[in-house]
């Protein structure tokens, strides 16, 4: 009987963790909506940056993103953020204890997975 009832036991927990694990939810990424695309910034300025984007996100909601660090030189992905494809987006940075300021910036319509801005 004890054999009978740990085979019952094992097999209700491996239906468990497997129904388990189809039901979790997965990254976000551009082929849950409209064609979209991570962003990349490139720092080019001696000074550290802050940024955050806002615009239009894979599911078409207008959304905006965390802030995120650049440091001097350097080149930051933003991942598991996907942004519309051939649209405008709020690129909004700061340097060092500087002033907050923003730009437009347009997400080209690419092939790639990434687009990549440049600030200085």
């Amino acid at each position: 009987m004890r054999d009978i009832r740990r085979k019952f036991a094992v097999t209700a927990l491996t239906a468990a963790a497997v129904l388990g694990g189809l039901a979790l939810p997965t990254t976000a990424s551009a082929a849950d909506g409209v064609p979209a695309v991570q962003i990349t910034i490139c720092n080019d300025s001696n000074s550290n940056l802050r940024f955050w984007v806002k615009g239009y996100n894979q599911f078409n909601e207008w959304d905006d993103s965390p802030i995120w660090d650049g440091y001097a030189h350097t080149c930051a992905t933003m991942w598991d953020y996907w942004w519309k494809k051939n649209s405008s987006v709020e690129l909004h940075s700061q340097f060092g204890n500087g002033a907050w300021t923003w730009k437009q910036k347009y997400v080209p319509n690419t092939k790639g997975r990434t687009t990549t801005f440049h600030v200085s």
